[in-house]
């Protein structure tokens, strides 16, 4: 074995006894002494590699020098050829320092040198560690007709060109146990706004302050450790099941408010998979002066039985959620006496079918039914995200009246070149409690959205926004309060992918032009006291 072979085969054998003790050390480390360590044994990998270069180049000038003196004999050249796959047997690596390093690849007694990639070490570096960072932010610049911009209904008139905020969600996942079969992640979310009016918008509790903090999440999710459902996900904290968002309207046609809960998810139970939690979601409820609060211990269950297949690529999920109030003996006084307004149980039902199309195109249709406040929640003109209460205030005199809704949304090819999303929303009430007309109300909405696009390329199109919304709240006394309005929005953006709903990042120039027709619900106008405005600007989208 000559000495080229011989640096070669001790490199590959030392990077793989080094990489060895890595894996066993791993358990009593911290991260940042694996990662010092591995900082240390790739800088050790590069000298060495470099080492292997210079000694190939030597050796390679000295078997050329001695060619020119001595030309092989037709003998030379047969034993060549007969020992051809054991000179092949050693890969010269092509080695670029920054980029990669050599590792050993024993195959019989035939030692190889392969490429690994820093790449694959990042991934390595990834797996040992167990770390995750992910999130999404939206953000960007305009202005309008009439002064600084302003969003108007933008649960009913869609999103584009109609949100003005700077949202932000950041999740951090730690693998903390992992061990025959059972692993234990502890993950963390924090989201909130950034306020894109004034260069010095510090967080604060000042209610003018539009930047805003919170944890969404804080808990441990574990797997393997429930013996009749191992595959299952099994969580404890703050956390909630995984909410269904009409991503044009921005808000969720399924979500749970939580503080802290227990929940399992993604449990294999016959055709389809299981998921259950038991969350708390305290309330303040008012007294009906308004003067003074008091905290109440609310719980509620979530159930969901999850992708029932149907027909090809169809399927179906029935979900359930029931809120209830634990009440003090002095708030069941409260309650009797009149003093302050009775918190009542309220219950959901959703049905949902997923059709999937072609080009990873798709629609959902969903049915949902409620009573009480959940149902007070599908009044409202503009979000209508499901809640038990006016974010954490509860009010009002709650009937046991029902609320339906019909929601389509999805996105689809009309050929080509062309896609189009859409999300269409009916919903009608009768005898309950809405914020804006006041207790036993009745209220009829439709909501209409479609944003048709040109796809130019992979990373241009060209497209448009258009919206239309009427509702009408009929009040205890019999009175029709109004609301409605349209949009219209044109638009180009620099993309990564031609979906309209699951591709990101996303940058869009627009123009946009709202118009409303009614007002009764709301009282809303732009800035000059104008039922109108256009506005202009260009907006980032982006999730990782």
């Amino acid at each position: 074995m000559n000495s080229s072979k011989l640096k070669v085969s001790l490199l590959a054998f030392s990077v793989f006894a080094a990489l060895s003790p890595l894996n066993v050390m791993a358990a009593k480390l911290t991260v940042e002494q694996r990662l010092e360590l591995l900082e240390a044994e790739l800088s050790s990998y590069k000298n060495k590699v470099a080492e292997l270069q210079q000694n190939i180049k030597d050796n390679e000038k000295k078997t050329q020098t001695a060619t020119n003196i001595a030309p092989q004999s037709p003998v030379a050249d047969n034993i060549e050829n007969e020992n051809s796959e054991k000179t092949n047997a050693v890969v010269k690596p092509e080695v670029k320092a920054t980029q990669q390093v050599a590792v050993i690849n024993t195959d019989g007694n035939k030692p190889k040198v392969e490429s690994v990639t820093m790449k694959d070490i990042s991934k390595f570096v990834k797996e040992d560690i167990g770390f995750s960072y992910e999130g999404y932010f939206r953000s960007g610049w305009g202005t309008s007709n009439h002064g600084s911009t302003q969003t108007y209904a933008a649960g009913s008139l869609g999103r584009f060109g109609n949100e003005m905020s700077g949202w932000f969600d950041l999740t951090m996942n730690q693998r903390v146990y992992n061990q025959d079969g059972k692993t234990a992640n502890a993950v963390v979310t924090y989201d909130g706004n950034v306020g894109e009016q004034y260069n010095d918008a510090w967080f604060g509790d000042d209610k003018g302050n539009e930047n805003i903090l919170q944890f969404s999440d804080i808990f441990l999710t574990t797997k393997g450790f429930l013996p009749f459902a191992r595959e299952a996900d099994f969580w404890v904290g703050k956390h909630k099941l995984p909410e269904y968002e009409i991503q044009m309207l921005d808000w969720k046609s399924l979500t749970t408010d939580v503080a802290a809960a227990v929940g399992i998810q993604n449990w294999d139970l016959g055709v389809g998979q299981l998921d259950a939690s038991l969350s708390r979601n305290d309330v303040d409820v008012y007294s009906r002066d308004f003067n003074n609060t008091t905290q109440m211990n609310t719980n509620s269950i979530d159930l969901r039985y999850r992708n029932i297949p149907l027909w090809q690529d169809g399927s179906l999920s029935l979900m359930g959620k029931y809120a209830f109030a634990n009440k003090t003996d002095d708030q069941k006084k409260n309650e009797s006496n009149d003093s302050y307004f009775e918190m009542k149980d309220t219950w959901m039902a959703t049905g949902i079918v997923r059709q999937a199309l072609d080009r990873d195109g798709f629609n959902e249709f969903t049915l949902q039914v409620a009573n009480n406040s959940y149902a007070s929640s599908f009044s409202n003109f503009s979000g209508a995200s499901n809640s038990m209460a006016q974010g954490r205030y509860y009010y009002g005199d709650h009937s046991n009246g029902i609320a339906w809704r019909l929601i389509s949304q999805g996105e689809m090819y009309l050929a080509d070149r062309i896609i189009m999303a859409n999300a269409l929303v009916w919903s009608h009430g009768e005898d309950v409690y809405s914020y804006e007309s006041g207790a036993h109300s009745d209220f009829n909405s439709f909501r209409a959205v479609i944003r048709p696009a040109w796809i130019w390329d992979t990373w241009n199109q060209t497209g448009v926004e258009l919206a239309w919304f009427a509702q009408k709240n009929t009040t205890q006394q019999g009175q029709d309060l109004k609301e409605s309005a349209y949009k219209t929005t044109l638009y180009h953006a620099l993309k990564v992918g031609p979906s309209l709903l699951g591709s990101r990042p996303e940058i869009r120039f627009y123009g946009t032009y709202i118009n409303i027709l009614d007002n009764e619900l709301s009282q809303f106008k732009f800035n000059d006291d104008s039922k109108n405005e256009f506005m202009a600007g260009v907006q980032a989208e982006v999730w990782w």
